[in-house]
């Protein structure tokens, strides 16, 4: 809908969409608000049916105890990282140069290899689980975070190669006509003209890829031990045999989730713009 067909829609219209907007946001954020309440709420209260949200109820002590047992959470924070950045890394390292060639390149069949690409994001991880673990075991790679990195390319190659071959799409095929009449072939096209004007896709795909691989708990499950457990495994170790101590876990997941917001907030307007230019106009 237009900015101007929005003005003529008449009040109706613009109370409904204010509605709507305001329900997206309420929704939205609702996970969020409830995540830093628990964190805050004495463990009696927190398992209370319903949960007592008197303020005498709220405290810190859930974030004292976490910081009190440091040492696994920061572990988990580092490794995931790691785990984050190298997998970002490398998608973009090895998606960039794929989705030229889908976009710009003669190769066979390239809108069918796109959908092929994106399709593999439906297998569900439990397909690969068992296969995957005896690979890597049969390797000696378990309990490796580059392993996990490596892993994760798996759901992050894919989206990066689909965002940026939308966006590539949208380019005007002039700007490398110009490069070619100057002698600068596929790959110095790519590195010195295309890749320069991508820098807000590229930066959506990245925030994508980093959250993707930041919040990932299946493999990091099956293909870790001690060493490489990520945050999400920190987490859950809050979770004990005979009781699940719910106030500190919400806390731990306070501190994990806090970077995630944090690059989400600063980056947000490239985000936005690379999603557009990169989904929309493809």
């Amino acid at each position: 809908m237009s900015f101007q067909n929005y003005r003529k829609g008449g009040p109706a219209k613009r109370v409904g969409v204010y509605l709507g907007l305001t329900f997206f946001v309420v929704w939205s954020i609702a996970p969020i608000v409830w995540l830093i309440l628990s964190s805050l709420l004495e463990q009696s209260a927190l398992i209370a049916q319903p949960p007592d949200l008197s303020p005498s109820n709220f405290t810190v002590e859930n974030f004292v105890a976490v910081a009190a047992s440091a040492a696994a959470l920061g572990r988990g924070v580092l490794n995931s990282l790691i785990v984050s950045l190298f997998s970002t890394v490398l998608a973009l390292a090895l998606g960039a140069p794929a989705a030229y060639a889908l976009a710009r390149l003669s190769v066979p069949y390239s809108n069918a290899l796109g959908f092929i690409i994106l399709a593999t994001q439906m297998l569900p991880g439990i397909a690969i689980a068992i296969p995957l673990f005896l690979l890597i075991s049969s390797l000696g790679l378990i309990d490796s975070v580059l392993t996990l990195g490596v892993v994760y390319l798996s759901f992050n190659l894919p989206i990066v190669i689909w965002i940026l071959r939308g966006f590539f799409l949208s380019i005007p095929i002039g700007i490398e006509k110009a490069a070619a009449v100057d002698g600068a072939g596929p790959l110095r096209t790519l590195w010195y003209v295309i890749l320069p004007i991508s820098i807000p896709p590229m930066g959506a795909a990245a925030v994508f890829a980093f959250i993707e691989a930041w919040n990932e708990f299946f493999f990091a499950l099956i293909l870790t031990r001690q060493s490489a457990q990520t945050v999400p495994l920190a987490i859950a170790q809050f979770a004990g045999q005979y009781q699940t101590v719910f106030g500190q876990m919400m806390a731990a997941a306070v501190i994990s989730v806090a970077p995630v917001i944090v690059i989400a907030t600063i980056f947000r307007d490239q985000i936005i713009r690379g999603f557009a230019d990169g989904m929309m106009k493809g």
